[in-house]
């Protein structure tokens, strides 16, 4: 059995033969939840929290991979905007600004500005997750820091939205015997170790073996987490067709 993190280690001795390389399957182990963090994106690592808006911003989950939707307190949609044109339409309220430009932005400061008016969140961005050099902007005086990513809403306001994300494994070890992922797909977390095991010990013949079997194993997990949210439905367009 793939019940825990230890008959996990326990198994990727047996098949690698060697039990000199306990100081080593933690790394293995690791990389290959890197590695399987960004080709997921399963119903079982769909997570949803509530974030507190303090002046329009909130810290992002410690175990946030990427952004399914925002709403509103009572159910409204927020809309996506990129960083740089939310900065730059919004920025002056979050002590932020584009380089260069004179003044003119909208003070979303305390809920008040934003394009209508209103205090309700209707646009929201995402920073500290991007590179930096991407954005011109001077972040000097931003008070939170950049070391974990921030959401921003606009108009800015405090109260609880509602994040939809795909979160990312958390990480196996001493501490932390099981995870979503090997409760459901032991197999996974087996052949991708193992993938990453074997270029270490210089057994190149065998990494093509590992790779076929996590490519299987995530295709057939896929496929089945589609058919379980959507069925077998088709398609359906809902314009008028010529």
């Amino acid at each position: 059995m793939l019940d825990t993190y230890q008959d996990l280690v326990a198994s990727i001795e047996d098949y690698l033969e060697r039990a000199d390389l306990l100081d080593r399957i933690g790394t293995f182990v690791r990389l290959a939840e890197l590695r399987l963090s960004r080709r997921l994106g399963l119903a079982e690592n769909e997570v949803q929290a509530r974030l507190d808006l303090v002046a329009g911003r909130a810290p992002l989950p410690d175990d946030y991979a990427a952004v399914r939707g925002v709403t509103g307190a009572r159910g409204w949609d927020l809309e996506y905007v990129p960083p740089h044109v939310f900065l730059g339409a919004y920025g002056r309220g979050f002590g932020l600004r584009r380089l260069g430009q004179a003044d003119g932005y909208d003070d979303v400061r305390d809920g008040v500005g934003g394009i209508d008016g209103g205090g309700r969140p209707r646009w929201y961005t995402i920073l500290g997750s991007i590179p930096l050099d991407d954005i011109d902007v001077d972040v000097s005086v931003w008070p939170n820091g950049l070391n974990q990513p921030f959401l921003l809403t606009a108009p800015a306001g405090t109260g609880q939205i509602s994040l939809l994300y795909r979160q990312g494994i958390p990480s196996l070890g001493p501490t932390r015997a099981s995870n979503w992922l090997l409760a459901r797909n032991p197999d996974l977390y087996l052949y991708a170790s193992l993938l990453e095991a074997e270029p270490f010990l210089e057994n190149d013949r065998r990494v093509s073996l590992w790779q076929s079997m996590l490519e299987t194993a995530i295709s057939d997990v896929t496929s089945l987490d589609r058919e379980s949210r959507w069925g077998r439905a088709r398609m359906r367009s809902f314009e008028p067709t010529p």
